[in-house]
């Protein structure tokens, strides 16, 4: 039952994502994020360094795990424009959609996001190498957190009341949430605290630190982040469309 609505509920996102340029754009662009990093970066930091004598080598890190982070939520994003547009209910005229429906509803979409934002994620992984020094089963344990900033994203844009264009307003405020990932890296202490709000710090932290133990506690506090906030939003979501 479950991967019918899956199915079907992805069919039909496909269809209506064909048909609309901005939903297009956006879905293409992890692919477009991704070939500038794997192909663009060496010529561009070589062509700086001639220039310059700088060498943003030493920053590709941080500059890759800015553009995975906003790899990792473009399907929430892709998502939540559809709901906001109301065109998710894929139902017969006049019949009415429970509490239960429309929770099974958000909950397939956030699995679709999910998936295939850990599908980007690896894609982006094993062609780009944002964290080079770590082996796979960081990767994959990196790859699962960020992950779960899709169906985050998803319901942070979707819990907004409106429509596309307040939704496209509302998700710039997840920059917030995406830019403190580098910053609180490159910051020193005590500024970095600035970046604790974001489970994206604590994820890029659980992915490049050294210490197994230290990873999987970072990484865990990225969760517990995530989940209260899915949790939150979630609850948020069912109330509106109960109202």
């Amino acid at each position: 039952m479950m991967w019918s609505r899956i199915k079907s509920s992805f069919i039909g996102d496909i269809k209506i994502i064909l048909h609309d340029n901005m939903l297009l754009a956006r879905s293409l662009a992890p692919f477009i994020l991704i070939i500038l990093l794997k192909f663009a970066f060496a010529p561009l930091s070589g062509f700086i360094f001639s220039k310059t004598g700088l060498l943003i080598d030493n920053y590709y890190s941080f500059i890759a795990l800015t553009f995975i982070s906003l790899i990792s939520i473009l399907p929430g994003v892709v998502s939540a424009f559809i709901v906001l547009d109301k065109r998710y209910l894929y139902k017969p005229a006049n019949l009415e959609v429970t509490t239960a429906e429309r929770r099974k509803s958000l909950l397939v979409r956030m699995i679709i996001s999910a998936f295939f934002s850990f599908i980007l994620v690896m894609i982006t992984i094993l062609l780009a190498k944002p964290v080079r020094t770590e082996g796979w089963l960081r990767n994959l344990f990196a790859a699962f957190l960020l992950s779960t900033q899709s169906p985050f994203v998803f319901l942070f844009i979707s819990g907004v009341r409106g429509n596309r264009n307040s939704g496209s307003a509302f998700s710039r405020l997840y920059w917030m949430f995406l830019i403190a990932a580098p910053l609180g890296l490159l910051l020193h202490h005590p500024w970095n605290y600035l970046a604790f709000y974001s489970p994206l710090y604590w994820i890029a932290w659980a992915w490049i630190v050294q210490s197994p133990l230290e990873s999987l506690i970072y990484g865990s506090i990225g969760m517990i982040l995530t989940s209260s906030a899915i949790i939150l939003f979630f609850r948020h979501l069912l109330r509106k469309y109960s109202g």
